[in-house]
Parts: structure tokens; sequence; C-alpha cells
């Protein structure tokens, strides 16, 4: 894809986070995006496609493209960006929540009825379909339970099975709340570290095998798919991470819940289905609140336990901490998102590969020492940045000072330095507007 064929929105960096979105939602000022500095025209031109829209307005009825409002809504994204400043950090999707289960919270409040309310058998069929049907899994309804958050829910399962000054084991890169309450909860986190050749992360297996050894390690925690790099784990390398920890008595937590994000026609692959010794030792934690756009219903999310012996331990620790009870929104949001919400999730992803191909070809077209890893699932964009030269603080206030907040790569652990994460999880002109404002910076025009 070539960026002479593509105009995208530059504003003005002294314009207000509210008045940006007024602009670019009726497609103001614009830009054109060349290869070379001296291509870099502006003008008020509307945006031109390539004739490739990966989705929005052409994938049915839903309009990714249109530039949702969020002031007055309490949003932490939006909450924590300067005036001047786009966010693309946290894992929160800019579009509207999926309609299906919109319509679905409001009926109910509709009936004005909210009431003590147990757990319907319709909540966990809902989720035994999805999984059958979206992963392959067959799971059986005791294996399923109702559970408020999966961070909350790792937090819960590092209390039911380790003791302070236990082993949990990361693989780093990855998902820096893992460690951040690990280590609140008075656990040390062993790290072992992702192998990186520049384009591909695959696990450190003989390293491993040596960390999974220690004494002192008692859980291993899986990001399935991987966050921050996007990673889809194959069948084989699940099964040999299981073989592994279960000759070694290390539990596993796999955090599934990019699970129904993955892209390019890849099919997850949940932990717990690989391998008896998988079925053994695995506690998987998922949901809908990454692939349905519910990040403020967090408390909506589900276990799935095969063992008994690690299944009941667990639900006591829920319930003896009352985490056992499901709130109204959680069950109706996931079961309308589980039975009604499969075609706008396709025409999602649809969108979210158009965004990541603005984003890896503007890279690739323009040489700025940043390096777009492509990810095989979710909205996340993983960018290695080391050849720009910048210390990570330097890197970071880079981003800052163009109008951008990114995620600082240095917080999911070893690896990350050099790396920043961007939320491309918006209108497509929004992606152009932030790859518009790195161009400029880096040319030496603003």
């Amino acid at each position: 894809m070539s960026y002479s064929l593509i105009n995208v929105y530059i504003c003005d960096t002294n314009m207000d986070r509210r008045e940006f979105i007024k602009v670019a939602s009726v497609g103001a000022c614009a830009a054109t995006l060349l290869p070379s500095v001296g291509g870099l025209l502006t003008g008020c031109t509307p945006v031109i496609s390539d004739g490739d829209s990966g989705g929005g307005l052409d994938s049915g009825k839903w309009d990714f493209d249109e530039v949702v409002d969020r002031s007055g809504t309490w949003s932490i994204k939006y909450g924590r960006a300067s005036e001047n400043q786009i966010p693309m950090w946290i894992a929160d999707m800019d579009f509207r929540t999926a309609p299906a289960v919109s319509s679905a919270m409001k009926e109910r409040l509709n009936r004005d009825v909210l009431g003590y309310t147990f757990t319907p058998d319709e909540f966990y069929q809902s989720i035994i379909d999805w999984e059958k049907e979206m992963h392959g899994w067959h799971v059986d309804k005791e294996w399923v339970s109702y559970c408020p958050g999966v961070i909350t829910s790792i937090n819960q399962a590092y209390l039911t099975f380790t003791y302070p000054g236990d082993g949990i084991v990361v693989m780093p890169p990855v998902y820096n709340l893992f460690r951040m309450y690990a280590e609140r909860l008075g656990r040390q986190v062993i790290d072992n570290p992702l192998l990186f050749d520049g384009e591909h992360y695959q696990v450190d297996f003989d390293g491993l095998e040596k960390t999974l050894s220690r004494k002192d390690a008692k859980i291993l925690v899986l990001c399935n798919p991987h966050n921050p790099a996007g990673l889809v784990w194959d069948r084989d390398v699940l099964r040999r991470i299981a073989t592994l920890c279960r000759q070694n008595g290390v539990l596993v937590i796999s955090d599934e819940i990019h699970a129904d994000l993955t892209l390019y026609g890849r099919r997850h692959t949940p932990f717990c289905s690989v391998s008896e010794d998988a079925a053994a030792i695995g506690l998987v934690f998922a949901g809908p609140t990454k692939s349905f756009n519910l990040a403020g219903v967090s408390m909506t999310a589900y276990c799935v336990i095969p063992n008994e012996e690690l299944r009941e331990p667990f639900l006591k620790q829920l319930r003896d901490a009352k985490l056992d009870e499901a709130p109204i929104a959680s069950l109706v949001a996931t079961i309308a998102a589980y039975t009604e919400g499969t075609p706008w999730l396709q025409s999602l992803k649809e969108y979210l590969q158009g965004n990541i191909r603005e984003v890896v070809d503007f890279f690739s077209t323009n040489d700025l020492g940043i390096k777009a890893i492509q990810p095989q699932a979710s909205f996340l964009v993983w960018l290695d940045c080391r050849a720009m030269g910048l210390g990570q603080d330097e890197l970071m206030r880079f981003f800052s000072d163009k109008g951008l907040l990114l995620s600082n790569g240095a917080a999911y652990g070893q690896g990350g330095e050099g790396f920043v994460r961007m939320n491309i999880g918006c209108p497509r002109k929004i992606v152009k507007e932030a790859l518009g404002r790195i161009l400029r910076a880096s040319s030496g025009l603003e």
C-alpha cells in the first residue's frame, strides 16, 4: 500500500481533544503522507481510500469509522491524556459497544427490576457453545463458573495455590499486571523472557525447563494470546508448556481475554484443550470484555477449570471472599455477546486488520527507526523503536510531545525497553492522524 494514495488527518497540536473529535468526525484538515519529507502536503481534503476499506461503512450496518465522543463518560483512557494528546494506550477500544449487548442491557433496564439475581443456565450454555463454535473446545458445564474479572480472578488463584514468597513465572515482555499484583501479594516473580530475533517471538524452552525446576516455582502465568506482542500460541507450543509444567508440579494460569480477537484466519487454542497434562494443571480465564468492547464492565469474566481438584479450592476462595455472585450486567452482557454478537465481531476484526495494515505499511514505507510487529490477535500493535537510539524516557517523551499517549514498553518487563504499545482500536482517521504526527515530527516539520 503506497502512502501517496492515502490522505491522513493532521490536526493542529494545540487543538484540544473535544475539538479534535469534532473536526475528525466531519473529515476536516488532512494531509497526504508520502515516503519522502518533501511529499508532506497539507490541505483541507476529505479522506480518500485506496480502495481497501478493511471494514467501516462497508461492513454492513456497523460504522466503525464513527468518532465517538467519550467526554463525560469517566473514561480512564481519555482522562489521563492531556488536551492535545490522542490516547492510544490502555486496551480499551473507541468504538461503540456491540449493539447486541447494548440492546440486551437496555431491555433489561427497561424492566425496572434489579434485585438479587442467580446465575441462569443461559449464562453457562452461552459460554459452552461459544468455546465449541469459536475455539473448538468441548467444555462440560461443571468446569465453568462466573468469576469477577480476569485479573481479579488471577489474583485469587495466587492466593488459593501459593504462599508469600512462592514463585510466579512469567514470560516477558508480558502484560504488566501479572507482575504487579503478584508482588503486591508478596509473591516472587520469576522471569523467563521470550526470545526475539527482530522479527518473531518464541518461548525460550531451555530457559523454561530450568526455571520450572526451581523449588519455589509454583505457577506459570500464560498470556494466550500474548499481550503486548499479539502472538497466537500454537497447539504444539502449548502442549510442550503443559508437559514441562506438569512434570515440575507447576500450575498454569492462562489469561485468554484476547482469545476472540484472533486475526487473518488464525484460530485461538484454549490452553486446557491441548492435552491431558494441560487439563490437569490449567485454569483458563476469559470473557467478552475485550472482544465486545465492555472494558468498563470488568466484572464480566468466567473461568474454565477441568480438574476438580483445582476447581473446588479456587471456587471456595471466591465464595469465601464473596466474589462468586455475578452482577446482572455481567450476565446480560455475556449471554448477549455470545449468542448474538458474532456478526458484529467478525466485522470488527476485519476493520482492525485494516487499521493494522495502515500502521505496518506506514512504518515499512517511512524509515523512522520504528518497526511495527504485526499482531496475530487483538488491537494492540507492538512498536520496536530501538533503532531510534533513544533511552526509554526520551522515547516516551518523543511520542508524548507529538501528542500521542502510548503504553511504555518497559512496563512489560525484560525485553520491553525500546518498545511502545499502540492501541489501534479506534476509527481509521484517528490512526492516520497519529501516524501523521509521527511523520511530521520525524521529518522536522513541527
